[in-house]
């Protein structure tokens, strides 16, 4: 007779350091659970809709229409996750995902925050990938295998020759000292920056925007250097960068239109 096939293998998802530390950052150090102070070293990552719905496709399927979520809805995504503390997400385990008014405010909380989760965890795990490199260099010159005149070497060869230095005919070096692949580039213009002169410069800067950067920054146009530039916002008074005006999340007074960058609702 035929064999039913297996169940699929339930697998809890593993976070990394760089999401656990954007979750509890971006929904404040405290467990979402019992309601007390969380410090990092205590975070466990809690999902709101039940991690089990990824293998019941019926039940999923009815919970994302009775809350009114798209088929895409992650539910191993940061529109899903909230820090709580390991014995408080133990004590709950795989609760109900039966529909409660207040779980579907909860989701779209997350849902609006979700993008600034993203942007931090991403911005960590870039730091960790750049300490592991600087370590190798480290460990490099007190193994004396490499040494500061081979590093100076290099640097001198990037400002005068890119190309002999191993840098690719098709990618450009921005004045951050990133590398960016000119078919990346989606945008390139003088930075839009209000003020008559960028950062000390007599003329604008000239910039380019790759497809990596969130359309918020590419249709604010500014040099990277404007653009962190902590000011007292014209529009809600507080102080955060610039190019964080009427920004969702960050600005305490948001644009209705986001893509506009204006208040219309047309």
């Amino acid at each position: 007779m035929p064999v039913s096939p297996e169940p699929a293998k339930r697998r809890k998802r593993r976070f990394s350091y760089a999401e656990r530390y954007a979750v509890w950052h971006c929904h404040g150090p405290k467990c979402s659970w019992c309601r007390e102070p969380l410090r990092l070293v205590e975070t466990t990552i809690d999902h709101q809709l039940p991690e089990s719905l990824l293998y019941d496709d019926a039940r999923r399927e009815a919970v994302f229409i009775e809350y009114g979520l798209p088929k895409d809805f992650n539910i191993n995504g940061y529109e899903n996750w909230l820090p709580c503390h390991n014995h408080c997400n133990q004590t709950k385990g795989e609760r109900s995902a039966d529909f409660v008014p207040g779980i579907k405010a909860i989701l779209d909380r997350l849902k609006a925050k979700a993008r600034l989760v993203e942007r931090v965890a991403d911005s960590v795990a870039l730091n960790v990938a750049k300490d592991k490199v600087f370590k190798a260099i480290f460990t490099g010159l007190e193994k004396r295998t490499i040494t500061l005149i081979d590093l100076d070497q290099l640097l001198q060869a990037f400002v005068r020759d890119p190309a002999k230095a191993g840098v690719p005919d098709d990618v450009i070096i921005l004045d951050s000292g990133h590398w960016v692949p000119r078919d990346s580039i989606v945008k390139e213009g003088t930075c839009r920056c209000e003020r008559p002169a960028c950062v000390g410069r007599k003329n604008k800067v000239y910039c380019y925007f790759e497809a990596s950067l969130s359309s918020w920054v590419v249709n604010k146009g500014l040099f990277w250097r404007c653009y962190d530039e902590f000011i007292t916002c014209p529009r809600c008074s507080r102080k955060h960068k610039r190019g964080h005006i009427g920004s969702e999340d960050i600005c305490g007074k948001p644009y209705l239109n986001k893509e506009a960058q204006n208040d219309t609702t047309t």
